[in-house]
């Protein structure tokens, strides 16, 4: 039986977990974020004087982890007035990750008024859950103004090569 001294015991610990510190900075290095599959779905806003405004569906969307596919549907136009009106799109998430697996889904609904000023909200989820997404816009001139819904999956990867390249 080999019998080590205090001190050399301590120092082979240390060294130990200084080595063990290193790699796990590599492997947090080495993650790289992949977008597996987007879609976008767009439609234009009407904003008019005349018309009463509200609260407004505009899209929804799923995601698959298991098949990795993105859907999305919207309404490709609509008309509201102007004042406060709010706009929402629904989003679901249909399977769970796999063991090991570091998917995530993100759902973004961007409103833009007549003057093309952004709102928007977004959500991301990495397992099945479903929700809506709520924008409010107050235009106080009538004009167009857009909208797009967006779902991405992402993938948080190993690349050695991200460790190299830096």
């Amino acid at each position: 039986m080999i019998r080590l001294s205090g001190k050399l015991s301590c120092s082979i610990i240390l060294v130990l977990g200084f080595a063990g510190l290193l790699l796990a900075h590599g492997i947090a290095c080495a993650e790289e974020d992949v977008i597996v599959n987007t879609t976008t779905s767009s439609g234009k806003i009407i904003f008019q004087e005349n018309t009463s405004h509200g609260v407004h569906t505009l899209a929804r969307a799923s995601a698959d982890f298991g098949t990795d596919m993105v859907f999305s549907n919207s309404i490709s136009s609509i008309e509201t007035g102007t004042g406060r009106s709010v706009f929402t799109a629904t989003w679901r998430n249909n399977q769970k990750n796999e063991f090991g697996s570091a998917k995530t889904a993100v759902f973004t609904l961007t409103v833009w008024d007549p003057t093309g000023l952004p709102h928007t909200a977004a959500r991301e989820t990495g397992r099945v859950n479903s929700g809506t997404l709520s924008v409010s816009c107050f235009p106080l001139e009538p004009g167009e103004g857009r909208f797009e819904f967006t779902s991405t999956i992402r993938e948080k990867r190993l690349s050695l090569s991200a460790v190299f390249d830096r």
